[in-house]
């Protein structure tokens, strides 16, 4: 079976967050299941300097009354684990950002997203190669699904190949106008109430829902939840139309790189059946990085998007009666709402001893965060799947989460199964309902041994893409 996934992202190349994550890790596991997988990805600015063959036959979209060149080159096998196909047009992708820079959104994303979904279709063409499955990923390859079966019509070969769509965030959607999809040559009949039209816009998400034959998500809970009004962001009845083809995976993480027994940025070794001695070192060298004085209180971790959907207001508006009791510290990692950056800022140089707060990303401060604290925080108001509680619970983070999609998934909560949890999961999005966890956490470090056995099962709770892959090869085959 051959698989090609269409991805704007994908690790370690081009990424924003999870999807990238996903689309870097998922084809090695479907290679160790016997699936041909390879990716194909837009030759953004910040992949120019990789060894790339570039092959002489050119990809030609037709928009409009503009035909749009793109050339496709191959990255060297020795760079990665499956091959990886990057699409190239200068115009269109050679920026160093993927969706957006400082003055926002570009403004031909659209053209950009049907550009690399056309392509898709035409691959075989050019790298002497035809994939069973298109396997797109979120909205910028989601026209795929409708490139796919528009080929199907016009060539009369239904059964040729099959299409499925991953939602990875369904906040995400890809919102146009009615003018830019009439420039996309995609036949006018795919335009409408079952198709790309909602509200009277072009939405790239909701047609690849309505096109796709089959659509996955990254949680059971969240494939669940988004047929709601409360997390279905105006696209719940699209979804229930779909839903007996909407299935819902769990995401893995890479155990290889993510290895607290190997991984040479930490500052020592963590075994999972004995995390008690190197955790103890991690939290030491934490606690200096961010200039904190007490080892003899639990530290809690945040590494996040300073965002709406990650629930950080929750932790700030609490975080003051929290840390005049004294009984905890914090280390923070993010960026993102310039209020909550300013507000987390402001408050940690009041409380200096007890708040570390590091405004950006830093990969190498995130995994120190992961291997010092004794607890990781994710009050997200909703999370698809969440790989950063997988981070932490390997690295013997005890993770505190609402309890919502990806992270209901992830984590047996400490309230339901004492001898079993891994974690604490809290219902309300609600700074008390957060406070009540906290203090939960706190209540079980000072008892140590109930904390000390959630720490060891959480480090061991089976996480790799090995499940993921082999429900993904069903997929698959079910789509065929």
């Amino acid at each position: 079976m051959k698989v090609l996934f269409v991805s704007p992202e994908v690790s370690p190349f081009a990424r924003t967050g999870g999807l990238g994550e996903v689309v870097g890790s998922l084809p090695t596991a479907l290679k160790n299941v016997g699936v041909d997988a390879r990716i194909l990805c837009p030759l953004h600015g910040c992949c120019k300097s990789l060894p790339i063959r570039v092959l002489k036959e050119e990809i030609v979209y037709q928009a409009g009354k503009e035909n749009i060149r793109s050339q496709v080159g191959i990255l060297e096998e020795n760079h990665f684990e499956v091959p990886v196909y990057f699409l190239i047009n200068e115009t269109l992708f050679g920026r160093e950002a993927i969706y957006a820079d400082e003055k926002g959104d570009y403004r031909d994303n659209c053209l950009r997203s049907f550009t690399l979904s056309q392509a898709a279709t035409q691959i075989e063409k050019v790298v002497k190669w035809k994939p069973d499955i298109l396997h797109a990923h979120d909205w910028m390859a989601a026209a795929t699904c409708a490139f796919l079966n528009a080929k199907r019509t016009k060539t009369k070969t239904t059964h040729a190949q099959g299409s499925v769509l991953t939602i990875h965030n369904l906040e995400h959607q890809g919102a146009f106008s009615y003018q830019d999809f009439k420039k996309s040559g995609l036949p006018e009949t795919f335009w409408g109430m079952d198709g790309f039209e909602h509200h009277g816009e072009l939405n790239l998400l909701k047609g690849g829902i309505q096109h796709a034959d089959k659509i996955s998500t990254v949680s059971p809970t969240y494939a669940n939840e988004i047929r709601t009004t409360t997390h279905g962001q105006n696209l719940e009845e699209s979804l229930k139309f779909r839903g007996a083809d909407l299935v819902g995976i769990l995401n893995g993480i890479d155990q290889n790189s993510w290895n607290p027994m190997t991984d040479q940025v930490i500052p020592a070794m963590i075994n999972p059946d004995n995390p008690a001695p190197g955790k103890k070192e991690c939290k030491v060298n934490l606690v200096e990085e961010f200039n904190l004085n007490n080892l003899n209180t639990p530290l809690f971790g945040v590494v996040s998007r300073m965002h709406h959907q990650k629930g950080l207001d929750l932790l700030f508006s609490k975080l003051p009666e929290i840390l005049s009791k004294k009984n905890a510290s914090f280390a923070i990692l993010g960026s993102g709402s310039d209020e909550q950056e300013l507000g987390f800022s402001k408050l940690a140089d009041k409380y200096p001893d007890l708040l570390g707060v590091r405004i950006g990303f830093d990969d190498t401060l995130a995994r120190k965060i992961f291997a010092g604290t004794d607890f990781f925080l994710m009050p997200s108001r909703f999370e698809p799947c969440g790989l950063a509680q997988q981070y932490a619970m390997r690295y013997g983070s005890v993770p505190i989460a609402r309890d919502t999609g990806g992270l209901s998934d992830t984590i047996i909560a400490r309230r339901e199964k004492k001898s079993e949890s891994t974690g604490y999961l809290f219902a309300n999005a609600h700074p008390n309902a957060l406070l009540e966890a906290i203090n939960s956490a706190i209540n079980d470090w000072e008892e140590k041994k109930q904390y000390l056995e959630m720490q060891k099962r959480a480090m061991n709770t089976p996480c790799s893409w090995d499940v993921a892959a082999k429900k993904y090869r069903d997929l698959y085959q079910w789509v065929l």
